[in-house]
């Protein structure tokens, strides 16, 4: 694709630790896992974002790696949400309240740029991430 950004969206998380234990994530299939961050990695493809869900919390994981940019992952919980899992440190932010993900993407600007926001319930704003396209290039 040569679209500005890239997402690839999974039913579960992609980051580790999102659910510590577990192999309900793709801390499960860590091979798998690996298989597609290398795919991006060999061939070299600029943009992408994971986008994931079964999480009773919203938040925003940096999946650092070596040899290519860092990938980011968004997940969001949901509205309705009565079951509560707890933040993870490892994670950049989340909460565990009522709440939705928003992602706004931005091509008209010199440096396109994609914004991750968690709205509570009340539809206060509790946290952002701006990534600009640039943030997800190979250098």
């Amino acid at each position: 694709s040569d679209a500005t950004f890239k997402i690839i969206a999974s039913s579960v998380p992609f980051a580790e630790g999102a659910k510590p234990g577990s192999k309900d994530t793709w801390d499960g299939f860590p091979e798998e896992r690996e298989e597609i961050f290398s795919f991006i990695e060999k061939h070299r493809i600029e943009g992408v974002v994971l986008l994931a869900g079964d999480r009773h919390r919203s938040d925003a994981w940096k999946i650092e790696r070596t040899d290519a940019y860092d990938l980011y992952e968004f997940t969001s919980a949901r509205l309705t949400n009565r079951h509560r899992h707890p933040v993870m440190e490892e994670s950049l932010f989340g909460y565990n309240g009522n709440s939705f993900g928003l992602l706004s993407i931005d091509t008209t600007r010199e440096d396109p740029r994609l914004v991750y926001s968690i709205y509570n319930i009340e539809n206060e704003l509790i946290h952002q991430l701006t990534l600009h396209r640039s943030q997800l290039d190979f250098e």
